[in-house]
Order: C-alpha cells, then sequence, then structure tokens
C-alpha cells in the first residue's frame, strides 16, 4: 500500500469506477469507490483519502461540489476526470480546487503518472514539519515572511499579521511555489503550465491565469493590498511587496 489514507474514486459510471479502481489497486493503492455524490461526502468523511478522483456528471449533482469539499481538507488532492474535454471546464475545476485533470478516454499508465505525481507534490501524504519563516530575497519553496504574511505553499495557507489564515486550492499553492522560488523574478506562463498544469501552454488556455487571478485575490485578501502578484507583459507573473 502507498500510503495509509485511501484513494477515493467518485464515478457513478461502474464500468469507468471499476476500471480506474483496478488500475490503482494493480498500483498498490487502497481505494475507496462511490458512484453518487451523497455516497462520496459519506466515504469523504469516513475514509479521509489522500487524493479524491471526481467524475463532474453524476447522477445527484455536480461532481464540482465534490472538488470544493475535498480540496478544502488539509492534505487531500484532487483530480478531475470527466469526458467533458471543453477548455472552460478544465479552468472552472482548477478554480474550484482541483489539482488536475484527466479528460476520457485515458490509458491506465496516465491515470497512474497522475496520481503518483500528486502524490509527490502533497509530500507522500506526510505532514510537513514546522520551520522558521524565511527572509525575502533567498529562493525558498515555503514558508516565506512577505510584507507581514506567511506564506506556505507547503501546507496550502497563508497567514496574514493578523493571524488570519486563507487556505489555497493545490493549484494556487503550486503556482506560488513557483512565484516563491523565483525570488521576484517573472515565472513564465510557459514554465508555470509545465510545472502547475502538468503539461505545455496551448492557445487560448486560461488555466495560468484563473489561477494567478484566485491567487491574486487571496494575497491582496491575507496582506491588505500588501503583497501582490503582477502580470508581467510578454512573460508572466512575479511576486511583489508593495
Amino acid at each position: 500500500m502507498k500510503s495509509e489514507r485511501p484513494i477515493l474514486v467518485l464515478e457513478d459510471d461502474p464500468d469507468v469506477g471499476s476500471t480506474i479502481t483496478a488500475m490503482l489497486r494493480r498500483d498498490g493503492w487502497s481505494v475507496s469507490l462511490a458512484a453518487t455524490l451523497a455516497e462520496g461526502y459519506a466515504s469523504l468523511d469516513q475514509c479521509d483519502p489522500c487524493i479524491v478522483i471526481v467524475d463532474l456528471g453524476l447522477p445527484d449533482g455536480s461532481g464540482m461540489n465534490m472538488v470544493r469539499a475535498a480540496a478544502a481538507r488539509a492534505r487531500t488532492g484532487v483530480i478531475v476526470v470527466s469526458g467533458r474535454g471543453e477548455e472552460m471546464d478544465r479552468v472552472v475545476g482548477l478554480e474550484v480546487g482541483a489539482d488536475d485533470y484527466i479528460a476520457k478516454p485515458f490509458s491506465a499508465r496516465e491515470v497512474n503518472a497522475r496520481v503518483n505525481a500528486l502524490h509527490r507534490r502533497l509530500g507522500g501524504g506526510r505532514q510537513v514539519p514546522e520551520a522558521a519563516p524565511q527572509i525575502v530575497g533567498a529562493k525558498v519553496s515555503s514558508p516565506l515572511l512577505l510584507g507581514g504574511v506567511t506564506l506556505d505553499p507547503t501546507r496550502r495557507r497563508m497567514t496574514g499579521a493578523d493571524g488570519s489564515v486563507v487556505n489555497l486550492t493545490g493549484g494556487e499553492a503550486d503556482l506560488l511555489s513557483e512565484l516563491i522560488q523565483a525570488g521576484g523574478e517573472a515565472v513564465t506562463r510557459e514554465a508555470a503550465a509545465e510545472r502547475v498544469l502538468g503539461h505545455r501552454l496551448q492557445t487560448r488556455q486560461r488555466g495560468i491565469d484563473q489561477l494567478a487571478s484566485g491567487l491574486r485575490q487571496k494575497l491582496d485578501k491575507v496582506s491588505g493590498g500588501c503583497v501582490g502578484i503582477v502580470a508581467v507583459r510578454g512573460k508572466g507573473y512575479r511576486l511583489i511587496d508593495r
């Protein structure tokens, strides 16, 4: 077993659900399978999954609701699996908290690779020990003290000077980590797409822009406007201390 916490698969198509479950179990994962949103919510509380794989089209509601619920939990990753291949579905999934998106049809190798990659990004399901905040200027991943705000992409959260906490989605946390690593320099949209979303940037894809927009709003909220993300024309985004 790769983790003490199982993977929850929420899929209403029995053939697809059993296929994904078999793929993951062959790769050494413990898997819990649910066919409805109600079953998914119950399993989310009962088994505390490390990763939730969600189909968007469910008989009793939108899979986006499960994406939001799972993304709000600490140390839980979310992968959307859907037959909807439109760009908007991918963007909305990322906006509400998904870490990755796999369009049907898919291969066993792709599912296993995406799951293993996300599990590694989450720290292998292990709690990360506290570390002293680092001062801006050094290229660090987490945490970083900037403008009175502690930025901690590893724990997927930001803490304001007043102690308020703002949680991040997996994609937002990964983008924040890239911006911190850049040490104030611009991170190109192309590099962010490959490192954060796991694929090359395609024409008219707005996934990175949506993540940057959501992260910018949260930074503004937690810092009172003292920390922000600015767009660098022709390049990408960079982190600033106003």
